[in-house]
């Protein structure tokens, strides 16, 4: 995915945030917040309606699911401000390009440290289980270099920077289904760091999402990882008799 700057006035008036409702593309939507960027830990986004807006809580773990509607192919995300005149502005906050999906994921990227002009960098990725399927693991690297992942001794092509990948988990197990996993990032030098080495385990119950960034100020490797299970997949239980 590109990284795009934009060039624009950052804040805007009420009145201008107003989508025409025939240009809203409806979305189910979770998102995921890797740290909260100047205590901005919830954002609008425009209803279609004047004078109304939708608050969505930015959680640092995966979210409950969410509807919305965004105007064209955009998802734009707010916070609201006093202007100097009083009255109420929007401030936008962060944006990404919708992708083809009804069901959504928008992971949000401390901008600032990435050199973004924007508090949040944004980035939206398919979320139903056509797309990313049960049993599967969803790598998104959001470090400034290339990554790979060494499953069981397996070596998975390396992940540019802002870029994704998704692969299965390792058959190689023992008899817990358990394997081991080395995270690698790639150094100046060209020599390959190890991040992290730890133990997954394979199945097909859950799906998981594992986000790689570099800390900006120590300049250490961080491997985030979220088990996942789609919530729209729970069964309703019937109640007791």
């Amino acid at each position: 995915m590109k990284l795009f700057l934009y060039v624009a006035t950052l804040t805007l008036a009420l009145p201008s945030m107003v989508a025409v409702a025939q240009d809203l593309r409806k979305v189910a939507f979770r998102t995921l917040c890797l740290e909260h960027v100047d205590g901005i830990d919830s954002v609008l986004i425009p209803t279609g309606k004047p004078d109304e807006s939708m608050k969505v809580e930015l959680y640092t773990d995966v979210s409950p699911v969410i509807e919305g509607a965004f105007a064209g192919n955009e998802a734009a995300f707010y916070v609201e401000k006093t202007g100097a005149d009083g009255k109420t502005v929007r401030e936008l906050v962060g944006k990404a390009t919708l992708t083809k999906s009804n069901r959504q994921l928008f992971v949000f990227m401390p901008g600032k440290k990435s050199g973004e002009p924007l508090p949040y960098l944004v980035r939206a990725y398919d979320d139903d289980t056509d797309t990313f399927a049960m049993g599967s693991v969803r790598a998104i690297n959001a470090s400034p270099v290339p990554i790979r992942f060494i499953l069981a001794g397996a070596v998975t092509p390396q992940i540019p920077p802002t870029r994704h990948a998704m692969f299965p988990h390792s058959k190689k197990v023992n008899d817990y289904n358990m394997y081991p996993v080395v995270v690698e990032f790639l150094s100046g030098n060209g020599q390959w760091v190890k991040g992290q080495s730890v133990s997954w385990k394979a199945t097909d119950k859950r799906r998981e999402i594992v986000v790689t960034s570099v800390n900006p100020r120590f300049k250490q490797p961080v491997v985030r990882m979220y088990s996942d299970f789609p919530p729209w997949m729970r069964q309703v239980r019937a109640p007791l008799p």
